[in-house]
């Protein structure tokens, strides 16, 4: 059984459809980040740079932290969305959402989204990134059906929920219609829509 330390982020439902697309049982463990328990010391134990989510593998007792680790021991562990024939490619991909994709994005949720009229600069910087973000992924989609290539991976299942909260972007997902056509062919799995509401909110994907 897996156990997923985590809050309702776009890097938390990563993890949670992950889950569902593999069909591991699993419970969640709240981390409310709100509140600062990210800090507390018995979670900064199995992270130790304070940062959901993270997994306990019960069966073979390990923790795994950092998103796209936890992804790799998730496919790796299942035999599923990470083909070997295919990793370099899905390695890009995924670490392409990793270090660039999530993070500036979520400089974009903080200027425009969460803080927006404190910093014109802030705001117009990570705008015009976000823009460019959605104008590469939808060349990378004009060219192949999924980010690696002809098969849904895990590289998808990392990028797609921050494509998910395109509402706070204010820049139009339907206006790139090979990144729209994506988003909404991952919308209609099951595991997706059961792994975004991983929390049991209630939450339903938001349509463009």
């Amino acid at each position: 059984m897996i156990e997923l330390f985590s809050a309702d982020t776009p890097n938390g439902k990563k993890i949670g459809i992950m889950l569902e697309e593999i069909k591991f049982k699993y419970k969640v463990t709240i981390v409310d980040i709100n509140k600062g328990e990210q800090f507390k010391p018995k979670f900064r134990k199995i992270s130790p740079f304070s940062k959901i989510p993270v997994i306990f593998d019960h069966e073979n007792q390990i923790e795994v932290f950092e998103s796209g680790a936890i992804l790799i021991y998730l496919a790796e562990k299942s035999k599923k969305f990470y083909d070997d024939s295919e990793k370099l490619k899905i390695n890009q991909w995924l670490m392409a959402q990793i270090g660039y994709i999530g993070p500036l994005i979520g400089q974009h949720h903080q200027f425009h989204h969460y803080n927006s009229g404190k910093s014109k600069f802030g705001e117009e910087r990570y705008l015009k990134i976000t823009e460019s973000i959605y104008k590469d992924l939808d060349e990378r989609l004009s060219k192949s059906k999924y980010l690696a290539g002809e098969n849904y991976t895990i590289a998808d299942i990392a990028s797609w929920p921050w494509i998910a909260r395109h509402e706070w972007h204010d820049i139009g997902l339907i206006k790139f219609k090979n990144l729209y056509r994506w988003y909404l062919e991952i919308s209609e799995r099951e595991a997706v829509i059961r792994g975004y509401d991983f929390m049991k909110k209630g939450l339903k994907i938001p349509k463009p």
